[in-house]
């Protein structure tokens, strides 16, 4: 019984961790797809210099590299997991490891979706900065609510 729970407790916590990873990224792509689609309003939006726009298109650029070098280590830590859970006979030790190596990737991406934040907060001035803000929360507190910034 105690086993059982663990294994409830440990994929629960599992699919919180990939669900608000995911939402955070899939956001940031979501809305630096949709921009290039709409001709960069992006850079509309914010109403951002040429100097700022470039600055800030390098930054995406080194967070998708950043990102498409872990999406793999993470896709490689759950399909174990996923291996570890089909076994009858598995440790819970064993998946408390691998589930201990996925979360200090999923670690490393927020880290790095942070990082990348604050270079962009960097380039900004105060007003977009504000209002940069106020849109990267509403996509995260309110995804799928249809409100757009």
């Amino acid at each position: 019984m105690k086993k059982e729970i663990i294994k409830i407790v440990l994929i629960a916590s599992l699919a919180f961790n990939l669900a608000f990873i995911g939402m955070g990224i899939f956001r940031v792509i979501k809305t630096d797809k949709t921009d290039k689609q709409q001709g960069s309003s992006f850079a509309g939006q914010y109403e951002l210099s040429e100097d700022q726009s470039a600055k800030l298109d390098e930054i995406v650029r080194n967070f998708r590299v950043k990102l498409s070098e872990n999406k793999s280590d993470v896709l490689e830590k759950r399909i174990d997991i996923i291996e570890l859970l089909g076994d009858p006979e598995f440790k819970t030790e064993t998946l408390e490891e691998k589930l201990k190596e996925l979360n200090e990737i999923e670690n490393e991406l927020n880290e790095e979706f942070i990082s990348t934040v604050m270079e962009v907060g960097a380039v900004l001035d105060q007003g977009q900065w504000v209002k940069f803000l106020y849109n990267i929360s509403r996509g995260w507190f309110f995804s799928g609510s249809g409100q757009q910034g």
